[in-house]
């Protein structure tokens, strides 16, 4: 062909002649139709034939160019323009290659193909074209929804600081009543005792006015005169009765019914139930921020997957789960998918109370044995104590980090964190199992008994005491309003709040109840058994 010399690429080993008259004169054309050089003549003659008449025609150097572009084009093997293409290869192929190797190939024009490749990707630019379009709409629709979403936030934060104004209002308010209550009371209280000073003045003003007179005028007395005179001074002084001004009693600034829950409610019902999505890592469901106790919502469940008897669980600073179960201690992580210790008991005890220090620590005690160990968050037992011959049973962490035990049913002895006993409590009535609160108090569930007893930590006074609806409870736990959360190890939570009053009573479907605490986010997490597989739920209440 005209520019098969093209290859080794150099202008001047174009062949001049003309592919038609063979002519080496003004040899200044190339069609690319064809892939023909052409003189001058030629070419005029080749625009004038209708067969020819809408070839592309290019100045010779034109033409020069695209054959080194359009190398490809040309069959490496026979030298010749590609002008099939081999469907059953899939391959541009030449005439040549046609009427050998591809003899009874299946194939056609490289024009037809040409069109129908074109189609093709005609097809996909018009599919592309409207994914583009589809993803500009979206983009528009975005920024819609932020400036809609910007203008409805800072309407809605409007309209709560409104509310937060009406409520600080309202707060206020009630405020001032409360200390115009104080006030009149306290002027009140300071009339009543100015009153009763002056009577007192008075009347020892009095005595002392009587006492002189009688005992000026007694040293003026004969002996025949002072019968007469002590018997009417002892009437006198007889008749002088004393002044008694009662005290006035101390006034108690008191909120009835005002307490966390009620708090609570009245927020609620001025702000309206917030509904909250949960975005852990972990397979949940929408749940319902309740401001009032109405229902045990279960947000989430984590399945213990593994095969252990629980018998008790608490929470670590930084979120991940210890679990007591026969022979082992298992720390998890906050979902419970992974188990980053498992840490064997003393012998063969079996641990029946975990709590939790401060420093992600555990805590263990052994039902009926002597022993306390400590199970370090870098996965060691260690000894925490002794007690021998007496027997542990519950164990709790106070806001002081100090560890408190139940000893034989009776006692509550408190440790620091090192293992160093402080102070030792008895508990009239016994103990079945015991809680603190984030204020300190140990709240106890008596032994046979349907009361609850809240002691300070630091002597054992009795603070309150009251008795409940339900008895043998076995497990106990507070939120962060002091509230307190019970078991009997059934189906059953029990919720009281601080006065005692029992606010909820929920039902939960398994087979029993093991243990009851509550999270830094006030969520109530419950190990439970259900068809002899453990699983933790994660509730609002």
């Amino acid at each position: 062909m005209a520019f098969a010399s093209s290859r080794i690429g150099a202008q001047e080993a174009i062949i001049k002649s003309c592919d038609l008259c063979e002519d080496d004169e003004n040899v200044n054309w190339f069609c690319k139709d064809c892939n023909q050089n052409l003189c001058d003549r030629c070419k005029r003659s080749h625009l004038r034939s209708n067969v020819s008449k809408s070839h592309i025609i290019l100045s010779i150097s034109e033409g020069f160019e695209l054959g080194k572009r359009n190398l490809s084009n040309i069959c490496q093997d026979h030298d010749e323009l590609f002008t099939f293409f081999c469907r059953t290869c899939d391959r541009n192929i030449c005439l040549k290659c046609l009427s050998t190797k591809h003899k009874k190939h299946d194939f056609v024009d490289l024009r037809e193909r040409q069109s129908d490749v074109q189609k093709q990707l005609d097809d996909v630019i018009k599919e592309k074209e409207t994914e583009k379009q589809m993803m500009t709409r979206n983009f528009d629709d975005l920024v819609q929804h932020e400036i809609q979403s910007e203008k409805k936030n800072k309407d809605e934060c409007a309209i709560i600081n409104d509310r937060i104004k009406d409520i600080k209002m309202a707060a206020d308010e009630e405020g001032e009543k409360i200390l115009r209550s104080l006030n009149s009371t306290k002027q009140q209280e300071d009339k009543e005792v100015k009153d009763g000073k002056h009577k007192i003045q008075t009347q020892t003003g009095l005595y002392d006015k009587e006492i002189q007179s009688v005992q000026q005028e007694l040293r003026l007395q004969t002996a025949s005169s002072l019968h007469g005179f002590v018997t009417e001074s002892m009437k006198k002084l007889k008749s002088l009765k004393p002044v008694s001004i009662a005290i006035p009693d101390k006034q108690q600034l008191a909120f009835e019914g005002v307490d966390g829950n009620h708090i609570r409610e009245t927020i609620g019902k001025l702000f309206g139930s917030q509904k909250v999505s949960v975005t852990e890592n972990t397979k949940g469901r929408e749940g319902t921020k309740c401001n009032v106790f109405s229902n045990l919502e279960i947000i989430r469940t984590f399945n213990i997957d593994r095969n252990v008897i629980c018998y008790s669980m608490c929470l670590s600073p930084d979120g991940c789960i210890w679990i007591c179960s026969y022979r082992y201690v298992y720390k998890m992580s906050s979902d419970c998918s992974t188990v980053l210790h498992q840490l064997p008991t003393r012998m063969s005890y079996t641990c029946g109370y975990i709590a939790c220090l401060q420093s992600g620590d555990a805590v263990v005690s052994y039902s009926g044995a002597s022993y306390v160990d400590r199970f370090t968050s870098n996965g060691r037992r260690v000894e925490f104590t002794d007690l021998s011959p007496k027997k542990t049973h519950d164990i709790a962490v106070n806001i002081n980090d100090e560890v408190a035990i139940s000893v034989d049913l009776r006692y509550i002895i408190i440790f620091s964190n090192k293992g160093k006993q402080l102070r030792k409590i008895e508990v009239d009535c016994g103990i079945t199992t015991f809680c603190t609160d984030r204020d300190g108090h140990i709240i106890v569930a008596h032994r046979g008994s349907s009361n609850l007893t809240i002691l300070d930590y630091r002597n054992g006074a009795v603070i309150k005491s009251w008795r409940v609806s339900i008895s043998d409870i076995k497990r106990l736990t507070c939120d962060s309003y002091g509230n307190v959360l019970a078991t009997n190890m059934g189906e059953n939570v029990y919720f009281f709040s601080k006065n005692g009053d029992v606010q909820e009573n929920f039902t939960v479907d398994c087979n029993g109840i093991i243990g009851i605490c509550v999270n830094q986010d006030d969520h109530l997490l419950i190990l439970m058994v259900t068809k002899r597989k453990f699983e933790i739920k994660v509730t609002n209440y």
